[in-house]
């Protein structure tokens, strides 16, 4: 059994369970409702692609079973319900909760699983089956006393309209990923006392092992051979594969090695954030086009003293899944040869993208919605990123080989989900 409690608009997970595909009538789903929710008629609705199944709770039961046709994968839920017995139209619904299936051993037909009723059929039988209780009122009949007119099929026709499928959630939950399994690797920082190992029985250093594999030279002139210019190879990783948290590692300590590099800033998290990119810095979001000093003002976490200014996705602000654009009206001068250099700190390693604009003549709002509207449509280069699981801020680089030079925008989606990423600086180097 998979519990739940329903507070409000959201849904806790008190027990969770593996949900193996392939079965019927034997995973229950028991939901715990707080007092606002007990006086309604409740349904569950499970969407899968394009596929919804609703499961009927009305105002009793607390409890129900996994449709049969869910296939292993994700799975949207979500409750909603309503108040038959009030004469003011009285809907709740609550955000999304996501399930994961995963693919059963079992190999056979599945011509006889039982199809799940609809909203209406479910319905029709709550109404015919439900026992007497003390009033004998059946739900049809409290609407009647509130002013229904009509038949019980006029009314029961009349609960399945089109209003039904508001508040479904967007299908912007489908990039969310099974969760942070993994994120106990934490403890892997006690590594760095390893360091002592320099002096191991053998009492070999690294210049003698070099000799010993063929190295032809001092001390000093092996010194050397480690500061060429080669050792800058590599330092632009595939951003498109997963990076193992070694990986991660070994790139800080190439990034901050790196000498004789110029940078232009587009931004850089600082007591004068504000000040400095207030009117260079633009969003876009539910409420349109702001400038980054408008923005913080209404989002105050996204942009504050507490996380040293750093541009913040986070869920206090957008709850889950919220999507905001971040837009530089800076033009930038891009070559080949430079690279985009991120600092940021971020909960999960998940697929991201950057946009590239070419320059125009517009400025201030009307840029930011012309840099936006070029993204929709499409129009804009693309740059295959993925957010790196951190415990602190890192560095990371980006090649822009396959760019053409010309002059640029660069803006980039954040989202409040498993990564929430947190992003400190932003700039542009060249060797």
């Amino acid at each position: 059994m998979i519990k739940f409690l329903v507070k409000g608009q959201n849904i806790e997970t008190l027990e969770h369970e593996i949900i193996a595909a392939d079965q019927i009538a034997f995973v229950k789903v028991h939901f715990a409702f707080d007092n606002s929710w007990k006086p309604l008629h409740k349904v569950v609705q499970f969407t899968q692609d394009e596929s919804t199944y609703n499961r009927v709770l009305g105002t009793e039961e607390t409890s129900c079973f996994l449709p049969s046709e869910l296939l292993a994968g994700t799975v949207k839920m979500s409750l909603f319900g309503y108040d038959a017995a009030s004469s003011e139209t009285v809907r709740a619904t609550t955000v999304v909760k996501t399930l994961h299936i995963r693919p059963s051993g079992f190999d056979g037909e599945n011509s006889n699983v039982p199809p799940t009723p609809d909203l209406y059929q479910q319905l029709l039988q709550k109404i015919q089956s439900a026992s007497k209780g003390l009033d004998g009122k059946s739900a049809f009949e409290i609407a009647v006393e509130h002013g229904f007119v009509g038949t019980e099929m006029e009314w029961l026709e009349s609960l399945r309209g089109t209003d039904g499928k508001d508040g479904l959630p967007g299908k912007d939950g489908a990039d969310g990923l099974p969760g942070r399994d993994g994120t106990n690797g934490k403890n892997g920082v006690d590594g760095k006392n390893g360091t002592d190992g320099i002096s191991g029985s053998d009492g070999k250093s690294a210049y003698i092992i070099a000799v010993e594999h063929g190295f032809t030279g001092t001390e000093d002139d092996w010194l050397q051979s480690l500061k060429g210019t080669d050792g800058k190879d590599g330092i632009t990783p595939d951003m498109s594969v997963y990076a193992t948290k070694t990986d991660i590692a070994e790139l800080q300590k190439q990034i901050e090695s790196i000498s004789g590099i110029s940078y232009i800033s587009v931004f850089e998290g600082g007591s004068d954030t504000l000040q400095k990119y207030g009117d260079s810095v633009y969003t876009y979001y539910n409420d349109g086009y702001r400038s980054l000093a408008g923005f913080a003002e209404s989002y105050p976490h996204f942009c504050s003293a507490e996380n040293d200014y750093a541009l913040y996705f986070n869920q206090n602000d957008f709850s889950w899944a919220g999507t905001v654009f971040v837009i530089f009206l800076t033009p930038i001068a891009i070559s080949a040869d430079m690279h985009l250099l991120l600092s940021y700190l971020v909960g999960a390693s998940e697929n991201a993208t950057f946009y590239l604009v070419k320059k125009t003549d517009k400025t201030g709002a009307e840029l930011a919605q012309h840099i936006y509207e070029e993204i929709k449509a499409e129009n804009a280069l693309q740059l295959s990123f993925q957010w790196l699981y951190s415990n602190d801020f890192i560095s990371v680089i980006q090649s822009l080989e396959n760019i053409s030079d010309g002059e640029y925008y660069l803006a980039f989606k954040g989202t409040s989900d498993n990564s929430h990423p947190m992003v400190k600086s932003v700039k542009f180097m060249k060797e």
